[in-house]
Formats: structure tokens, C-alpha cells, sequence
């Protein structure tokens, strides 16, 4: 499957109309992977928790 970096909108938009999972990475360590509910210019909404896009790696797998 290939990996693909989310960092614009349009990336996180076609994860939630493709239902795709996203890896939240942060300081080099795996947070969660899930589908995304939401997003804003800020933060990603994940299985009920918010990301700041600011501070982790979001990666569409």
C-alpha cells in the first residue's frame, strides 16, 4: 500500500472521502492510526482526539 504524507487540506479531505487510515506520528513515535472525523486548519479529529498539525506527522496509509 503506498504511504503518502498529509500536510494540505486536500490531503486530508481525500483520506475521509477514500475512508483511509492515518498515521499520527509524534516525535518519531506512532500515536494512533484511525480515520480522520475531522479536520480545521489547526487540528485533525481522530477516533475522538485532536492532532495539532503543527506538532505531529500525519501519514495516509
Amino acid at each position: 500500500m503506498i504511504r503518502k504524507s498529509c500536510t494540505l487540506d486536500t490531503d486530508f479531505q481525500r483520506s475521509v472521502t477514500f475512508q483511509r487510515n492515518i498515521e499520527v506520528w509524534i516525535k518519531q513515535e506512532l500515536a494512533i492510526i484511525g480515520r480522520v472525523e475531522s479536520f480545521t486548519a489547526e487540528a485533525v479529529r481522530i477516533d475522538g482526539n485532536e492532532y495539532l498539525r503543527d506538532s505531529c506527522e500525519f501519514i495516509m496509509v
